[in-house]
């Protein structure tokens, strides 16, 4: 009766004191039905099946816009309702309805991509809704690392088919790819933890590439733009965390090192071809730490007098060419000082 009142408020010509009448009957009909179909699990799949389909109905034929936004997001969480519920009735792990409700929030993205006629905002309102019900399903798979990490990875690859809609804003395709590529990150996490794989850099590259590739596209795309907003946060989450475990960990990392100042040195090399600020300056900060770094390490390796007879080289050959040494550092500044 309460579907079948909201159905009528919904979709019939407006009279006067129809909405006024229906809707709070309705209303008040379907919370007094579903809470009385709760006592058990098929009295509450029939009742949420029930609002799924008066939903849709609304949804699709409902005179007024509000009408038919409001019965899109009751269908929504009742479809969302109806796949929470279906894995305890059927005796089957919690976590096995993620993949279910993850079917809800594709579908649901993929209505939001229809074309939106009269309403422009509901395909907006569908999209949101569509992550809210994505996020249920990860979380549903929370207790399982390898159940979230397929979630993740399936839910990354539709909102990337997503984005490729036509006639999207420029606005809604970055949220869209940024969204993907933080659901591919993370299911990759996930997948890691359940490997037990315990290589810092195994978390960090991923997202530090991930960061570095929007931020290269970035940088083509919004010409004010320069390099230490686009490219700074991800030569950060690439180059922070490995440094810090070569200059604190207690153990020598002969690799790690190597491998470190083998990057930071690219690194410099890519930022001066295209001259970037930032990689310039962030790799080389690195490759010094790094130097001073081996220089320490050394200290107790090696005879004292070879280390004050580089030093009093070192300033010998300073002192002899020290006009010259100045020029070439106010040729560095202003050359780094030109670098976007």
């Amino acid at each position: 009766a309460g579907v079948a009142a909201l159905l009528a408020g919904a979709l019939a010509r407006p009279r006067p004191l129809l909405v006024a009448v229906t809707v709070p009957v309705g209303l008040v009909a379907t919370v007094s039905g579903l809470g009385g179909l709760l006592a058990t699990r098929a009295g509450t799949l029939a009742g949420l099946v029930a609002l799924v389909a008066g939903g849709v109905v609304a949804a699709v034929a409902g005179r007024t816009g509000a009408a038919r936004l409001a019965a899109a997001l009751t269908a929504v969480g009742a479809a969302g309702g109806v796949a929470v519920t279906a894995a305890p009735t059927l005796d089957l792990p919690l976590r096995t309805a993620s993949f279910a409700v993850l079917a809800v929030a594709v579908l649901v993205l993929a209505a939001a991509a229809l074309p939106s006629g009269v309403d422009p905002i509901r395909g907006r309102v569908l999209d949101v809704a569509a992550q809210a019900v994505a996020l249920l399903a990860v979380l549903l798979a929370a207790g399982s690392p390898r159940y979230a990490a397929a979630v993740c990875v399936l839910w990354g690859a539709a909102v990337g088919l997503r984005l490729l809609r036509r006639g999207e804003p420029a606005g809604w395709r970055w949220a869209f790819a940024g969204i993907a590529g933080g659901s591919e990150l993370l299911g990759a996490w996930l997948l890691l933890i359940a490997g037990g794989v315990v290589l810092l850099e195994a978390y960090t590259l991923p997202a530090a590439g991930l960061a570095l590739a929007a931020g290269t596209v970035a940088l083509r795309t919004r010409p004010g733009l320069n390099s230490w907003l686009a490219l700074g946060p991800g030569l950060v989450a690439a180059l922070l965390p490995s440094g810090v475990s070569v200059l604190f960990a207690p153990d020598p990392q002969p690799w790690r090192r190597l491998l470190l100042g083998a990057g930071a040195l690219a690194v410099v090399l890519v930022g001066a071809a295209r001259r970037w600020q930032a990689p310039v300056l962030l790799g080389g900060v690195t490759l010094v730490l790094l130097a001073l770094h081996e220089l320490a390490r050394g200290w107790d390796l090696l005879p004292r007098w070879i280390f004050l007879a580089v030093g009093g080289l070192a300033l010998i050959g300073l002192a002899a060419t020290y006009e010259r040494r100045r020029r070439d550092l106010a040729r560095f500044r202003a050359a780094v000082g030109r670098m976007s």
